[in-house]
């Protein structure tokens, strides 16, 4: 099996004219050039091979592709030898001083807190090549941990750093990576070993449980202990991230330094295709790629998913250093979250070590950008409101709990910090009363004569979600929707959707538990931690229309929410489909679970 294997089995087609081949699972680093000579090839299966030549993201998008690839490298070849690094961890435990220590610059006592990211290239001779490395120092604090995830990325190596104090959250950050790094190795770092000796950590318990941890090591960059095996370790990993062992056409080569010589913070995308098919980069499978991995290399700053004014290729250091500054000003914090539009000339002015200006032009641009990561919204004319600087304290509520639905959402092992802030941004037009803090929200939908209170409670991992009103049910219905569209955004992100107990909120029920009773034909459960059985259809009743009245409101508000992120056609035979109110021992045919599943999948396509 292997290389010698696909040849062979390429030979062999040719022969036979096939228009189906399937090479998956050859453990294949690079494909046989060979394969273009299959002219009536449609389909080629390549699942299980880790290919580096053509890179996977363009072999998976189908021959046509492989074809434009292996054309582009007519004119050569070059290995890429470049690689980002990702530094993470609460403030304050060394990030920054451990990243001086790999450049070979002197310890400094009076290190300064970092306020977003730095950002700096390091060069690591191997005894096979130079590689490139682009260490990305994140600011600790908690502010910032909610935009952290629009610059991480895969194809990376990540370095957790910790230093022993009594906060140190290891599985946080785990998590944290296992999200948005798209299984990228983490080297752990224990550091600060002289003033902490005794700080360790479970490290077989850490290592089972995210197979992800390549290696743990202590370290002082005080006294230099350690640094040599860190550095060691980090040279052997970063041979073995597939970045930096692709082989790129020279043509990409040629947009990489167009981009990184590049004296404009942003250009749009049609620049950027310009810029492509200057140097060579016809094929738009083949942009789309590069653009991506320039993304992951720390090189631009490029989303796919959304555009803004087709402004969407990016200078880092430009994007990072106005989002950073913008949350960390005083100004800002000081008015409980709102930024008025003038101040941002203050802001922003310019400063010694900026690279960039940003000027009045920019201002307006960024403040969009923002809005489009979910990190702020329009509260007036001129201001605008980031839900992660709001007041802490809940205000004082009236609120009649006593007469409200309850839904649940517990987070099994990690509770992303923008989950409660997107949210807010999300459903910003029916605050009720400025009725807003860091955590929570109370919301009124005058449509369906219906007021919720959301809340999240950070330590529990847990959100709450009480309504009451006229069309409380369709209303929770919207909300919950709302907030597994952003948990679908977190990958691999473990949700349990839970029903309280109606005597005891403190005791609920998953719902696809209740489901999948009800499909059986029970009638009954016993939750966990009681010895009473409850009726599964009265449970059920809490998010699921009883009557028809009800269903057609319910369709009518998610018809609306298809509308809205679609802007297309109305989907009222995909929402009948799982709202079909057919008789049932439930007393109707009924699967929200399915029905939020098939419009969220809608809609990432």
């Amino acid at each position: 099996m292997g290389y010698k294997e696909a040849v062979r089995l390429i030979e062999e087609a040719k022969e036979t004219r096939i228009t189906e081949l399937d090479l998956s699972n050859q453990g294949l680093t690079r494909l046989p050039p060979e394969i273009v000579q299959l002219t009536n090839l449609k389909l080629l299966r390549l699942e299980g091979n880790p290919l580096m030549t053509p890179p996977y993201e363009v072999a998976v998008q189908g021959i046509d592709a492989i074809r434009e690839y292996f054309a582009s490298v007519e004119e050569g070849e070059q290995a890429l030898a470049e690689v980002r690094v990702i530094f993470l961890g609460e403030g304050a435990s060394g990030k920054t001083s451990l990243t001086r220590c790999l450049l070979g610059e002197q310890f400094n006592q009076c290190e300064e807190t970092t306020h977003g990211i730095r950002i700096n290239d390091w060069i690591l001779k191997t005894d096979e090549q130079n590689l490139r490395c682009h260490l990305w120092d994140f600011g600790g604090q908690e502010i910032m941990h909610a935009t952290h995830q629009f610059f991480l990325s895969r194809r990376s190596l990540y370095v957790l750093v910790m230093d022993g104090r009594r906060d140190e959250r290891p599985e946080y950050w785990l998590r944290y990576i296992e999200s948005f790094g798209g299984g990228s190795p983490v080297i752990v770092v224990l550091n600060k070993y002289d003033i902490n000796p005794g700080f360790d950590i479970n490290r077989p318990f850490l290592k089972k449980k995210y197979p992800f941890i390549v290696g743990f090591y202590r370290t002082s960059c005080r006294t230099g202990n350690g640094i040599q095996a860190f550095r060691q370790a980090m040279e052997e990993e970063l041979d073995k991230v597939p970045m930096t062992r692709n082989h790129w056409p020279l043509s990409w080569f040629r947009v990489k330094q167009s981009l990184e010589e590049m004296d404009r913070p942003r250009i749009s995308y049609e620049r950027f295709e310009d810029i492509c098919l200057q140097a060579g980069v016809e094929e738009e499978n083949n942009r789309n790629v590069l653009a991506d991995f320039l993304h992951d290399l720390g090189i631009i700053i490029h989303f796919t998913d959304f555009t803004l004014n087709d402004n969407h290729v990016l200078d880092p250091k430009w994007v990072t250093g106005a989002v950073y500054r913008i949350i960390n000003a005083p100004l800002v914090a000081e008015h409980g979250g709102l930024l008025r539009l003038d101040d941002l000339e203050e802001i922003l002015q310019r400063q010694d070590d900026d690279v960039y200006r940003y000027y009045p032009a920019d201002h307006l641009y960024i403040v969009e950008l923002m809005k489009k990561f979910e990190l702020c919204y329009t509260a007036a004319t001129d201001e605008v409101l980031i839900p992660d600087l709001l007041p802490v304290s809940e205000p004082s509520l009236s609120f009649d709990e006593q007469d409200a639905l309850h839904f649940v959402l517990a987070y099994k092992d990690f509770f992303p910090p923008s989950v409660m802030p997107r949210f807010i941004v999300k459903r910003h037009e029916e605050i009720k009363d400025e009725l807003r803090w860091r955590t929570g929200v109370v919301l009124n939908q005058p449509l369906l004569d219906a007021v919720a209170v959301v809340r999240a409670d950070n330590e529990a991992r847990r959100i709450h979600i009480s309504v009451t009103g006229r069309e409380r049910k369709v209303y929770l219905a919207h909300i919950w929707l709302t907030l597994r569209e952003i948990n679908a955004s977190f990958e691999g992100l473990k949700v349990s959707e839970r029903i309280p107990l109606p005597d005891d909120p403190s005791i609920s029920v998953a719902y696809k538990t209740l489901l999948n009773y009800a499909k059986r034909g029970m009638e009954k459960i016993i939750p966990e931690d009681t010895d009473k059985a409850y009726s599964i259809q009265e449970l059920l009743a809490v998010v699921h229309p009883e009557n028809q009245s009800e269903s057609e409101k319910m369709q009518e508000m998610l018809q609306r929410y298809e509308r809205k992120v679609k802007n297309n056609e109305a989907v009222a035979e995909q929402i009948n489909k799982y709202l079909d109110m057919k008789p049932s021992f439930l007393g109707m045919s009924i699967n929200l679970n399915a029905l939020f599943d098939s419009l969220l999948c809608r809609h990432k396509k």
